[in-house]
């Protein structure tokens, strides 16, 4: 359901920018501009107020206003007038607790289709320091609704003991990672698959990466793994570390992958490269 993946990317921005300012409750005007200069939402000055009233009108019809509070933290009180919004500061959900809430509701069962619908959101905003990009979803990141889950995968281990991000954020509240100026994304973003050798040339959506690069304009991208640069620029690089291409005025960065079944290094050669990408930021 495209309008929940909406939602999630709504989420992403608003929720962790109400934390770190302290703040319990915003209007609908200041979380639209917030979601344009995140690249959310495309149109210019009043413009953007308008375009997030509609989406909100859009959830509030077709969930009612339980769902409307739960998924978005929105209320209307029957005294303001309408079409104005508040959003609360809550515990946003994952798009499977969304989709679960929706069937139970009005009885439809969305969850059959996510094989091929169910992708994690990207974590992206203009300027962070790096994209952390991935091949694409594993099935347990795919139930939970979150990056790198899988307890085999060492991605968060290696972030968090390389400094490139602090041990409190993991799998469990990945968006976080867009406080401290990092992105998530993968360049798979149709196919569920826990390994790289199931996956076709066709499932990569190259000119949809490039274009998110080029709008999002981070200063380094690290692929997670050869395989997902290889597909980017045509062949498998030699070694690690800094490349010669760049995504625009992107540096591209290449990381041993964080997969327990890359086996090609240990923990503590993987983790080298990942200091060196700290390094070089």
């Amino acid at each position: 359901m495209e309008i929940i993946k909406m939602i999630v990317k709504v989420n992403n921005v608003i929720q962790p920018y109400m934390i770190k300012m302290g703040i319990k409750s915003m209007s609908a005007d200041s979380a639209a501009r917030l979601l344009y200069e995140a690249g959310i939402i495309q149109q210019h000055g009043p413009a953007y107020g308008f375009a997030f009233r509609e989406f909100i009108r859009k959830v509030r019809n077709m969930f009612g206003y339980d769902l409307l509070f739960k998924f978005l933290g929105i209320t209307q009180k029957s005294n303001q007038k309408r079409g104005h919004y508040t959003i609360h500061s809550f515990n946003d959900l994952t798009e499977f607790e969304m989709i679960k809430l929706v069937e139970d509701k009005i009885g439809e069962k969305f969850s059959n289709k996510l094989s091929s619908e169910n992708i994690l959101p990207d974590y992206l905003k203009n300027g962070l320091d790096v994209i952390f990009v991935g091949t694409s979803v594993g099935s347990e990141s795919a139930r939970l609704g979150k990056y790198y889950s899988n307890s085999t995968n060492r991605f968060w281990d290696l972030v968090n003991e390389s400094s490139l991000v602090p041990d409190w954020i993991g799998a469990e509240n990945c968006h976080f990672i867009l406080e401290e100026n990092c992105g998530l994304t993968d360049i798979v973003k149709n196919k569920i698959s826990s390994s790289d050798s199931n996956l076709e040339k066709g499932d990569f959506d190259i000119v949809g990466f490039l274009e998110k690069i080029k709008i999002y304009k981070p200063r380094f991208v690290a692929f997670n793994g050869k395989r997902a640069f290889k597909e980017v620029f045509g062949y498998s690089p030699s070694n690690y570390g800094l490349m010669s291409e760049k995504i625009g005025d992107s540096k591209v960065f290449v990381l041993p992958s964080s997969s327990g079944a890359d086996t090609s290094m240990t923990y503590e050669q993987k983790l080298l490269w990942y200091k060196k990408l700290k390094g070089s930021l």
